[in-house]
């Protein structure tokens, strides 16, 4: 087809930027929403320094979480109790923050579950405990022996030890 065939058919081309590489800093712009290189950087910096002292972070919140673990297990219902399911609630939830932007996948992965667990039920039946103690035991495992992985033998084990505790006692 010639280009005056084009022309006398009606078609148009038309070149459109690309308004998005602009907003991401790929282009100088000082518009808003324009997310600078130098800001992308200084974010993974920060998150590269977090990920290194990850290990000491995730241990400590899981050393927390086992002391209130150990702390409401046996309470009575109270609000006393209430406060710290919320407090074990809130440490899950770091947990799976920390350990899913630092590469511990596994540890996360179970944080997650924990978290959900005890945000959909009202901890109250004895069967639960068994629930509870499944996650913060497969959180442990994994942590401490470094598996990061979500899929491989181990995580698959820890898996199904958990979903078996659910399954009996939900």
């Amino acid at each position: 087809m010639k280009n005056s065939d084009k022309k006398e058919k009606g078609i148009k081309v038309f070149k459109r930027i690309n308004r998005l590489k602009i907003r991401l800093g790929r282009e100088n712009d000082a518009r808003p929403g324009h997310i600078d290189e130098k800001a992308v950087d200084e974010a993974q910096a920060m998150i590269a320094t977090l990920c290194s002292q990850c290990p000491n972070a995730i241990g400590g919140y899981l050393g927390e979480l086992a002391k209130l673990w150990k702390e409401m297990r046996d309470m009575p219902e109270s609000p006393e109790r209430e406060n710290v399911s919320k407090s074990i609630f809130t440490l899950a939830h770091e947990i799976k923050d920390i350990g899913a932007m630092c590469g511990y996948d596994l540890t996360a992965y179970f944080a997650e579950s924990l978290r959900d667990y005890i945000f959909e039920t009202e901890l109250n039946l004895d069967a639960q405990r068994v629930i509870i103690q499944a996650h913060l035991d497969a959180m442990q495992v994994a942590f401490k022996q470094g598996a990061q992985e979500t899929d491989g033998p181990m995580a698959e084990e820890l898996k199904r030890v958990v979903k078996i505790a659910i399954e009996k006692y939900s």
